[in-house]
């Protein structure tokens, strides 16, 4: 029988899934009451399950829709893995350190507090706008690899900003286990004025994002600022056409972070912060990855316009 081959077969997104997931498990055993979340811990066995046999099932029967599956079905695990830490952070680490961030955010800013500061530009038709445009976070680095994926430059650098861009989320998410964070729309919600208020779309838009997550403590540091800033470099770098619309887009998405009470200014920081190492690491790891051929991502081979792997820096 033929085996599966992982380091030929998986792909670094691949690999990076894998490994988010067994994180997730061995964080599991070792919490207080690892039995309470039991179906959590197999459900990331599944997740690792369904990637080794994905790349086997497309190494065994090369189909190029098979190939189009495994290119872009880590989105849906990526959003999984992200539910979960709904029920883990608090099982992990049930120490709630909103106060922490709000003195830093006073800090920053003389003694006062940043999300009550902005109440000053608060109007119903901005509010919608921002609402809307919080909403289609996901759809940024999307919009960013399926250019990429599409374009005529081979796919490469579609893989390259793919793994980057994971490792961002993934990273943000470990980031929560550190210092579990409400957000301002909860632990100062008492301080402000009024409750926002928008136009058409913004209460069934707030309310079905808040279904969703619930009160998780995911705000530090901001994936939000992590994944769109990165978003951003990405583009600048690997496609340059879409750069001014990845910027504008990102300014909104920071806006929106503390307009709409998500996040504290010290979250946005936090998650910058991140994403400087991220891109510096990132495409150099992707880009070795593609070179070394852990998964043929390209039948030409990948390299950089110095003859170097893809995505190293100058």
């Amino acid at each position: 029988m033929r085996g599966f081959n992982l380091e030929m077969s998986l792909s670094l997104e691949e690999c990076l899934t894998i490994a988010m997931a067994a994180v997730l498990d061995i964080l599991i055993l070792l919490s207080p009451n690892p039995g309470a979340v039991r179906l959590l811990f197999a459900l990331n066995l599944a997740i690792a399950a369904a990637v080794l046999l994905t790349a086997h099932a497309q190494s065994r029967w090369p189909r190029p829709w098979l190939q189009v599956f495994r290119d872009w079905y880590v989105i849906p695990l990526l959003i999984v893995i992200y539910l979960e830490n709904g029920t883990l952070i608090p099982l992990v680490n049930p120490r709630v350190m909103d106060s922490l961030v709000i003195a830093a955010d006073r800090f920053l800013f003389l003694g006062r507090d940043p999300t009550l500061l902005i109440q000053a530009i608060e109007h119903p038709a901005l509010s919608e706008a921002l609402q809307i445009a919080y909403a289609t976070f996901y759809f940024l680095p999307v919009a960013l690899c399926a250019i990429l994926y599409f374009g005529r430059e081979g796919r490469e650098n579609f893989h390259i900003a793919a793994s980057t861009i994971l490792l961002g989320f993934y990273l943000s998410y470990l980031g929560y286990y550190l210092t579990p964070v409400l957000g301002p729309r909860f632990s100062m919600e008492h301080l402000y004025d009024a409750p926002l208020t928008g136009l058409w779309t913004f209460d069934f838009i707030r309310g079905l994002l808040a279904r969703a997550e619930g009160r998780m403590l995911d705000c530090m540091p901001s994936g939000h600022a992590l994944v769109s800033v990165l978003t951003v470099l990405l583009a600048r770098r690997y496609a340059r056409e879409f750069f001014p619309v990845a910027l504008a887009w990102t300014l909104l998405l920071l806006l929106s972070t503390v307009y709409l009470r998500y996040h504290y200014v010290t979250d946005l920081v936090a998650g910058i912060a991140l994403c400087a190492l991220v891109f510096r690491v990132g495409p150099v790891l992707a880009g070795a990855a593609v070179s070394d051929g852990v998964k043929d991502l390209c039948p030409s081979g990948a390299k950089g316009d110095d003859g170097g792997p893809p995505g190293a820096l100058p």
